[in-house]
């Protein structure tokens, strides 16, 4: 087993090497980037060794004198680049070094969280074995829970009888004249009918036997609301039940200082959300000045850039161009060895572009996964997964799948679906379903703390399972609609 911090610590390292992977590329790119330089920039220096040689006879003086500011200003604008990445090296240095003093302030903040659910779990659970050792308290649980399977009893019962009376109600709907006589409630006080009608009335109930099937069908739907009515009261006494066992629990917590170690949870858990905060914005701030430092190291900052379209609009002018073919076209081997040198530095300069097209594709790769792994570990934090109950199944997997995430063999999503599936937490000591927790209508007991936004009401929402409520606010939507619970003990008995 591996624990959360721990595998952490394996995501900060692949971080780092992530890290060290990206700057040693880049110092590959700026490494190339410079002899590039270097060729174009020797370009210009031929060029003007050529100028020199041929100064006075096929060249213009005033070609070698703008050659020289030329190469004055290039080396200008390569000096201010020089200055300005070592100021941004600088910057880099002082944002890493503050985030590595926030990492290590989460990392005691985050102990503090843990420390403090170490210390409620604990007291809770020593609360816990108090109260099940106590007879007062034994008894009102036991109370509670017969109130509720009463309830469940009652409820299922009068559900049965609402199925009950739509089943067997079906012969007596569908039959027309006996219908007619029940919705003009015939035989009852309150019908009213001409002489006449009154006679036919009276014919047809003789046809049918009315009487005997009125008292049956009456019955069949007078009973389940009888039993409804029942299993509301019998679900009124069970709630009223659980309310006292719920007092005594929270009676319990206060007396042994639950709620304030919650709040003292709560507080800690607060400061170490802000502490991410701020190691968010430093993470953003240092990701924002990698991201310069690559433009340098591609030779894409603004001074190289300058540099660049300056030589290279050198390189084009048709008087160098000229002075090249002339120089070839004389018997001076003076000029062929320049020459020479000038058709060398072109094929450097090529072999030079198209390796830097590889590396830069090679960076980007390599930044992408910097990227990732660096929003892997955000995931991990923000899900608390370092806390001290977290453990992972199976540590040589998880060095493995990060190594091929690395690699580029594993992608971000299956590498924390992978994660997700080896997570898993200590059970804590106390027990939310305890007492009154128990009947899955919310807990007092807050259980693990540690999980951020996780509060006492554990339970709330799931409704009550087996035990449904006979009020109509929990078990299944049918019931919910009939007033009742679908689900419930099947004790038998009447009411």
């Amino acid at each position: 087993m591996m624990s959360g911090r721990q595998a952490l610590g394996e995501i900060d390292r692949a971080v780092d090497e992530a890290r060290a992977r990206v700057a040693a590329v880049e110092a590959r790119v700026e490494t190339a980037e410079q002899q590039l330089q270097a060729q174009r920039r020797g370009q210009l220096e031929d060029y003007k060794a050529l100028a020199q040689l041929r100064v006075g006879m096929l060249a213009d003086a005033t070609l070698l004198t703008h050659l020289d500011q030329s190469e004055r200003q290039v080396a200008a604008l390569l000096a201010q680049r020089e200055t300005a990445l070592t100021l941004l090296k600088e910057q880099i240095e002082f944002a890493d070094s503050a985030l590595r003093a926030l990492e290590s302030e989460r990392s005691e903040q985050a102990a503090q969280v843990d420390a403090a659910v170490q210390a409620a779990d604990a007291t809770q659970a020593l609360t816990q074995a108090r109260l099940a050792g106590d007879d007062a308290y034994k008894a009102r649980l036991q109370r509670a829970t017969e109130s509720e399977r009463k309830a469940a009893h009652a409820a299922e019962k009068a559900d049965r009888s609402e199925q009950e009376r739509e089943e067997k109600g079906v012969s007596y709907r569908d039959d027309p004249l006996f219908m007619y006589l029940w919705k003009r409630r015939y035989g009852l006080p309150g019908y009213k009918a001409w002489p006449l009608t009154r006679w036919l009335d009276g014919k047809v109930a003789g046809l049918i036997g009315y009487a005997d099937a009125s008292a049956s069908y009456a019955r069949l739907n007078e009973i389940p609301e009888r039993l409804r009515e029942h299993a509301v009261a019998l679900a009124a006494a069970a709630e009223a039940e659980l309310a006292a066992l719920k007092a005594l629990d929270e009676a319990a917590r206060v007396e042994d200082g639950i709620p304030a170690l919650e709040a003292e949870i709560l507080q800690a858990q607060e400061a170490l959300e802000a502490i991410d905060r701020r190691l968010a914005e430093a993470q953003n701030d240092l990701q924002g000045l990698e991201v310069r430092k690559a433009f340098y190291a591609a030779g894409q900052d603004e001074y190289s850039a300058k540099a660049l379209e300056l030589v290279t609009s050198e390189l084009q002018r048709d008087d160098l161009l000229e002075l090249r073919r002339e120089a070839l076209a004389t018997p001076f081997p003076d000029d062929d060895l320049i020459v020479a040198r000038l058709l060398e530095r072109e094929d450097e300069r090529r072999r030079l572009d198209g390796a830097l097209q590889t590396l830069r594709e090679s960076l980007a790769r390599d930044r992408q996964r910097l990227d990732e792994v660096d929003a892997l570990r955000k995931d991990f934090q923000r899900n608390r997964y370092d806390r001290a109950d977290s453990q992972f199944g199976n540590e040589a997997m998880i060095a493995m799948m990060l190594g091929q995430f690395l690699n580029g063999a594993l992608d971000r999503r299956n590498l924390w679906r992978v994660m997700q599936e080896q997570q898993r937490s200590r059970p804590e000591r106390s027990d939310p379903g305890f007492g009154s927790g128990a009947f899955r209508r919310g807990t007092v007991w807050s259980g693990n703390l540690g999980d951020a936004g996780r509060q006492s009401d554990i339970f709330g929402g799931l409704g009550r399972g087996s035990a449904g409520r006979a009020d109509g606010r929990g078990g299944s939507s049918g019931a919910r609609k009939r007033g009742g619970s679908g689900g419930g003990f099947r004790t038998g008995g009447g009411f």
